[in-house]
């Protein structure tokens, strides 16, 4: 098949060229942290189980970023639920696979045991953090807590102090002022940052951002995701960002993880992707970035939905939208495997096996 010409932004092309060598220099040297081995996840309803995530796996290395992208319904957020032990049971439930933090399979373990991790080795960043903290707490006292529970023999004053240092830390003027205020009475930036502030507190080893500037304008967005690209920086956090912004992701992720229809679909760094992406949908997601090297009458967009989770198609889930769609496309799912035997580039799609494709 011939190579597929994909329009993207020139600058951005240069860029990630420059900075692909030098990204995978910096990943074999870097240790593995999280390993996530063929992770499914099913909802148990009444109309029976419906599969959210099948056979996902992919690695993060500390004090990198990877982007998990793809539109919603795709299980982005259910995969960061999955690692923090937080899917709703019932109806979610693993029912494969393995999430290892630093060897330890998260997915084995029970709630009790799950609240050890939290917060001590995984932070999260929701998308509203107007629903996720407590509006009768003041910001102080719910990053003090958090604090507490992983070192109980703290004393209340010290944790008090660690509070206002991790509220400084990320930026907001007049630390003391917002360490006495309530949710209610900070700004939606202000209060995303206090969000940080209570995920950064005892410093995990993993930082999930799920959608973290949703409810943001785009001013206040560029700060916060500075600042989490900041955090990384400073404390060696490996940045796990969930989003549909594909701007975004080009200029935080060092990879990308691309789902569709709870699958893995491609998996890269974040520079080979921009330039060299394989995966149809990958490339219809590139595609529909706007750019201002061309003018064009009206946006790409990728044609069709993502198919509810009982209304799957066979074979391929992507199929249906895609251009490129065969027979075998239609029969059977492909599997996840190295784009010519590299182990950086791994594609699940027919086109890149030549006896399936020739069918």
């Amino acid at each position: 098949m011939s190579e597929t010409n994909v329009s993207v932004n020139a600058e951005l092309r240069d860029v990630a060229e420059e900075v692909t060598e030098q990204a995978l220099d910096q990943a074999a040297r870097a240790e593995v942290l999280l390993d996530v081995q063929d992770l499914s996840v099913t909802l148990f309803t009444e109309d029976g189980a419906l599969p959210a995530i099948r056979n996902l796996s992919f690695v993060m290395r500390r004090g990198e970023t990877l982007a998990v992208v793809g539109e919603s319904g795709c299980g982005k957020s259910m995969t960061a639920l999955s690692i923090m032990g937080l899917l709703p049971q019932p109806p979610a439930k693993i029912v494969g696979g393995k999430i290892l933090l630093e060897g330890a399979d998260l997915a084995a373990l029970t709630r009790d045991e799950m609240r050890t991790y939290r917060g001590s080795k995984i932070g999260m960043i929701f998308q509203e953090p107007m629903t996720s903290l407590n509006p009768v707490m003041t910001a102080g006292r719910q990053i003090r807590e958090g604090i507490l529970v992983h070192n109980p023999k703290m004393p209340k004053k010290d944790a008090d102090a660690r509070a206002l240092e991790m509220i400084r830390l990320v930026g907001i003027p007049a630390p003391e002022k917002v360490f006495r205020s309530y949710p209610h009475e900070l700004s939606g930036g202000m209060r995303q940052r206090v969000m940080i502030a209570m995920a950064l507190a005892c410093q995990p080893a993993l930082l999930i951002c799920d959608e973290p500037t949703t409810a943001l304008d785009v001013t206040i967005q560029a700060q916060i995701l500075q600042l989490i690209d900041r955090m990384r920086e400073e404390l060696g956090t490996a940045v796990m960002l969930i989003t549909h912004d594909m701007g975004v992701v080009s200029e935080m992720a060092d990879w990308v993880a691309v789902m569709y229809a709870g699958h893995l679909v491609e998996y890269t760094l974040a520079s080979e992707l921009f330039t060299n992406p394989k995966h149809p949908y990958s490339i219809g997601l590139i595609n529909s970035i706007p750019s201002l090297d061309d003018a064009v009458e009206k946006l790409y967009a990728i044609p069709g939905n993502v198919p509810m989770l009982d209304e799957l198609p066979s074979g391929c889930p992507f199929h249906p939208r895609c251009p490129y769609a065969r027979d075998v496309c239609r029969r059977e799912c492909p599997h996840v495997a190295p784009l010519d035997g590299n182990e950086n580039h791994t594609v699940a799609c027919w086109m890149f096996d030549s006896e399936k494709w020739g069918e």
